[in-house]
């Protein structure tokens, strides 16, 4: 019988949301969900998604880690539904904790932290933005075509018709002055949308994560009452993995390049949003795509009803022709 290898990694930051783990020194951390080759999901003991990842994009859900020998990836050392722990490694007299997930041994010491930080807005980003509308979608339409099939602007069978669908009930909804009702009809709209579409985070998913992390963002900038943060009428109708992710974004919890998304509004820096845009859109196959889609919506969305621009007619008179 072959005894398996141990492989030894190193935390290079952990998130804000699992800052706990450094003050851990034995006990169960979760289960293992699922293993890729460079990201392993863990449904914590607190119920929250740990996401230990040997890409460099930081996140409040992430613990960000470096291999201290060669290996192709975590698929072939990791199996799903096994526990993770922590144990204390008392080394040359230097207390420290591991986190132990299948046959990797993460140290999880003297590491960065990551917390988000969301800049001030400028009191004429958001017009400045709408006013450039058209080259903003005109971008997202781009690359939607560009062998993102199965998005929200490029749509297969799954998810034909539900962008248009949502604009349209949009453009209706803008029209109610009451905040709270509003929030309501926007939170009904969005479900339609929860579960629906292709990838391993649903394409309808990863647009309403978008759409609540720049509403809430602008809403608290802008004091336009209480978060819009999701439930369980949305969890039942998605995975757990997906759904915390979608409560993620609502609750302003996010990576760094999305947070940069944000804050590019905020610098009122166009050219600096629409990079962002590209960058996020390389995301798995359709995810970052339909997420950056999501932000902007909501973008225009705030636009038109506080600043009764009509960005939102436009978009679809665009998707017409």
């Amino acid at each position: 019988m072959t005894m398996a290898v141990q492989r030894n990694f190193v935390c290079a930051c952990i998130g804000d949301l699992h800052g706990w783990l450094l003050q851990e020194r034995s006990g169960t951390v979760g289960k293992i969900l699922n293993a890729f080759d460079t990201t392993i999901n863990i449904r914590t003991k607190e119920d929250e998604l740990l996401v230990i990842t040997l890409g460099k994009v930081r996140s409040p859900a992430n613990l960000n880690v470096t291999a201290s020998n060669t290996i192709d990836g975590f698929k072939g050392i990791i199996r799903e539904d096994e526990k993770a722990f922590i144990q204390d490694e008392n080394r040359d007299k230097q207390p420290r904790a591991s986190l132990l997930v299948g046959d990797a041994n993460i140290t999880v010491g003297d590491c960065n932290r990551f917390r988000n930080y969301f800049s001030s807005l400028d009191p004429h980003a958001i017009q400045t933005f709408a006013s450039n509308s058209y080259g903003i979608f005109s971008e997202l339409e781009s690359l939607g075509q560009a062998n993102k099939f199965g998005c929200l602007l490029n749509p297969d069978m799954t998810t034909r018709g539900l962008f248009a669908g949502f604009i349209d009930q949009l453009i209706s909804d803008c029209t109610i002055k009451d905040q709270q009702e509003f929030d309501s009809r926007i939170s009904k709209g969005l479900k339609h949308l929860c579960g629906v579409g292709p990838g391993f985070t649903p394409a309808g998913d990863d647009f309403i994560a978008g759409y609540l992390a720049m509403r809430n963002s602008l809403g608290n900038a802008m004091k336009l009452g209480d978060s819009v943060i999701p439930g369980n009428d949305f969890s039942v109708l998605t995975t757990w993995t997906s759904f915390k992710l979608i409560e993620y974004s609502a609750r302003n919890l996010l990576d760094d390049q999305a947070q940069h998304m944000i804050n590019s509004v905020a610098h009122n820096n166009l050219e600096a949003y629409i990079e962002s845009v590209r960058l996020i859109s390389k995301r798995g196959h359709t995810s970052g795509l339909d997420f950056a889609t999501g932000v902007t919506v909501a973008l225009f969305t705030i636009a038109d009803r506080v600043f009764k621009t009509s960005v939102l007619p436009s978009l679809v008179y665009t998707l017409e022709t």
